[in-house]
């Protein structure tokens, strides 16, 4: 019986009884019987309906009271002045007992509710923690079928793919094992699944609908389910859990829209990384196909530049006849430009040697202390050049091991940096400091610096922007590989008051 049905079955209870009241004598206390309307209403749990009902009772108590004495003539009887007392204590009694049933029933219902939703919500969590082990979108199927299963109570769910050529998969509640299946879906099932994707939204299967009924008949079951699952990059499929029950709860029907939630979100972090990969592999397949590419042209271009530096130089040093000057001087210009191509070439072999780890560099006892001095003298000229002054602090021995050859080019390309970057009339300074461990090579100078914003990309290779200049960008990350080749590392420090510090730090060697 409804809330509405009870309530006026009440108030009729309750006029019925005023009238038999009204019309009995006053001894004869008819008013207890309004106890049933209010007794009534705690069914329909509205705290409003029993108040109304103990403020009528009381009136209507209180009324036939009143009928009664004007009634009889003799005014009112002590007797049953008691006994309408006593009718109305019972009548307030049993309103304040209602109401305090009422109270209790909510909450216990409300905590029944919330519990019955955290264990909803931790047999989720556990779900979605299972079908997130894997970022494979076909494991994450059939692990979305599995769950489904269970944590619907499904007799048996059904996943229809939105791609055709994608397994459609089959699991039970009882089973943990999930099964392909091999035949194409019906006509039935077919037009459910277009309506239900169509539609959006998580819809009950039933078989008061014509569609429903035949593909229910085809799951045999009673009532689905059914689930579409799609994102903003497209859908995936429909995924229907299919019951005996005539109707599924609400409770049922809540947790399937949450479990929704859940496989959409597992579907697309797997399309994701399905996506990332593809592309990752692409890049990486890129990438060697520069890096061979740049390898043999670097390689391929030496000879060549080689045989024309030749050429060139013994043109100039007469080896053809005597010319004029002013082709001499474009002679050694030439020259000068085909050296610059032949570095370049050299450093861009040598970067793609780095990248294939296509190197394999003897490591050989090296004094760095020597080392110094041999680059120090051999840039003399450069720094005289630009105006700046070049001074060398090797100090003793300072053994290290690694390529020499190797070393000696981190070392002059930072001492070569050094001197590019100090304006004229400043200082370039090499300096050897020793550890217990280690031997600190450091390159410091008194020109421009490096802006803050670039020096956590210093080493990274094609850095250009962190001095005024040009350049490859290669020269630092050149040093970094080698420095990490020989077990070190070269880290940046700004100079005070200005400029900056470049410190190759390589294990000491030890006989």
């Amino acid at each position: 019986m409804s809330s509405r049905a009870i309530a006026v079955a009440a108030f009729a209870l309750l006029i019925a009884t005023f009238l038999v009241d009204a019309v009995t004598p006053q001894t004869l206390v008819i008013a207890i019987v309004l106890d049933v309307p209010i007794v009534l209403a705690a069914l329909t749990q509205s705290r409003r309906l029993t108040t109304s009902l103990v403020i009528a009772a009381l009136l209507a108590d209180a009324g036939a009271a009143v009928i009664n004495a004007a009634r009889d003539g003799d005014g009112w009887r002590p007797i049953g002045i008691g006994d309408r007392l006593l009718s109305m204590l019972s009548i307030v009694l049993v309103g304040y007992l209602s109401t305090a049933v009422q109270e209790r029933a909510e909450r216990v219902g409300r905590l029944a509710a919330q519990e019955a939703r955290a264990r909803r919500e931790a047999a989720l969590a556990g779900a979605a923690d299972r079908i997130r082990r894997s970022l494979s979108p076909d494991v994450v199927s059939r692990a979305i079928v599995r769950e489904a299963s269970r944590a619907l109570g499904a007799a048996r769910t059904y996943w229809y793919p939105a791609r055709s050529d994608a397994e459609m998969l089959s699991g039970r509640d009882s089973a943990t094992e999930v099964e392909v299946l091999d035949e194409r879906p019906s006509p039935e099932i077919v037009s459910l699944t277009h309506r239900v994707a169509d539609d959006g939204s998580v819809s009950v299967v039933l078989p008061l609908d014509p569609v429903g009924r035949l593909a229910l008949d085809r799951l045999h079951a009673g009532s689905a389910i059914a689930m579409p699952l799609a994102d903003n990059g497209g859908a995936f499929g429909v995924l229907i859990a299919a019951s005996d029950a005539e109707h599924p709860d609400e409770s049922t029907l809540e947790t399937a829209r949450e479990f929704a939630t859940v496989a959409v979100n597992a579907l697309g972090q797997a399309r994701l990384f399905a996506q990332l990969a593809e592309r990752n592999d692409a890049l990486i397949e890129r990438q060697d196909v520069i890096r061979d590419l740049v390898y043999a042209l670097s390689h391929d271009l030496r000879t060549p530049l080689t045989a024309l530096s030749m050429t060139m130089r013994q043109a100039a040093d007469g080896a053809y006849g005597a010319m004029p000057e002013r082709y001499g001087n474009v002679l050694r210009d030439s020259l000068e430009s085909i050296d610059d191509l032949t570095r370049l070439a050299e450093t861009l072999l040598l970067v793609a040697r780095f990248e294939s780890e296509d190197r394999r560099p003897e490591r050989d006892l090296v004094d760095f202390a020597v080392l110094a001095r041999q680059t120090g003298s051999e840039l003399q000229a450069m720094a005289d050049a630009r105006g700046i002054t070049l001074a060398v602090d090797s100090g003793d021995y300072a053994p290290v091991r690694g390529s020499r050859g190797d070393l000696k080019r981190a070392l002059a390309n930072l001492v070569a940096n050094a001197l590019q970057y100090t304006p004229r009339g400043g200082t370039v300074r090499i300096g050897i400091a020793h550890a217990s461990d280690r031997v600190d090579v450091s390159v410091s100078d008194d020109g421009y610096g490096i802006d803050e914003s670039a020096r956590a990309a210093l080493f990274q290779r094609f850095l250009t922007a962190a001095r005024p200049g040009g350049g490859t960008g290669l020269g630092l990350y050149i040093v970094r590989r080698i420095a990490e080749e020989s077990g070190g590392t070269v880290r940046y420090a700004p100079g005070d008051p200005r400029g900056s510090v470049f410190t190759l730090s390589l294990p000491k060697a030890f006989a």
